[in-house]
């Protein structure tokens, strides 16, 4: 990394990084997508991945996932390769997308069932363990009704109850609220906070910089590699305005 734009970067407040790349890169044949990636993602800390369209951030938060192999370097999650992570306790790390991925034809509950019984929750386990989640998003009434019939807003935020019901160590979100209305992309930001703060490492790619500034501890900019790294010290909450209260309150009701 240039000695310039590391000068500027501020000093981690967290331990016990969960998260390791080390002189990470990626190519897809002769195209170089990422090189020279080093950083470290601790408990506790959101990290925002902010860039331009191509820049490779997608791409970065794949590799911490263990669904793409680094063509240099090393990836480490909970202290061994992402690859090997994915393969043995892929469980440990929780992956949300702009797309949910869910089957339209099943049930909400239906999908919670399937995808949390791959990794062996029984139905009892997977009621037990998301029922404080769903009542949370706001999405016990709809839980019956199949997946299609949602809207894009109710779709992420069960995508989201899916990654944590298996308990992750490490949370990848990419892009989470595109499409979403203010109301759901509030209540997305402020879980993934709260999750940071019980103690995860999160990641968070976004275009909205505000959004970044406001519930990241640190946030790199990255066009193919780190072009530079900000630092915040102070706790960091997710953005409001007072349109938006008022919206949310309307919508809850008296």
């Amino acid at each position: 990394m240039d000695p310039a734009i590391q000068s500027e970067m501020g000093k981690q407040h967290k331990t016990d990084p969960l998260v390791t790349l080390q002189d990470a890169g990626k190519a897809f044949g002769k195209t170089e997508v990422l090189r020279d990636i080093t950083l470290t993602i601790a408990r506790g800390e959101v990290l925002g991945l902010v860039g331009p369209n191509g820049g490779g951030k997608s791409t970065l938060l794949l590799l911490m996932a263990g669904l793409l192999h680094p063509t240099a370097g090393t990836v480490r999650v909970c202290g061994i390769t992402a690859h090997e992570l994915a393969l043995t306790s892929a469980g440990k790390v929780g992956l949300v997308t702009a797309r949910p991925g869910l089957y339209p034809l099943l049930t909400g509950r239906e999908n919670l069932q399937h995808f949390a019984g791959l990794f062996g929750l029984s139905r009892d386990e997977i009621e037990r363990k998301a029922a404080p989640l769903l009542e949370a998003l706001a999405l016990g009434e709809g839980l019956d009704r199949r997946v299609g019939t949602w809207s894009t807003g109710m779709q992420q935020k069960l995508s989201l109850v899916r990654a944590l019901l298996l308990s992750p160590e490490v949370l990848l979100f990419d892009e989470p609220t595109a499409n979403l209305d203010p109301v759901a992309t509030q209540t997305l930001y402020e879980t993934l906070r709260g999750r940071a703060d019980e103690g995860l490492a999160c990641a968070l790619v976004t275009h909205d910089l505000a959004a970044a500034e406001s519930i990241c501890d640190r946030v790199l900019l990255l066009e193919g590699t780190i072009r530079r790294e900000l630092a915040y010290a102070e706790r960091r909450t997710p953005p409001t305005s007072r349109l938006l209260e008022a919206w949310r309150e309307e919508l809850d009701g008296p």
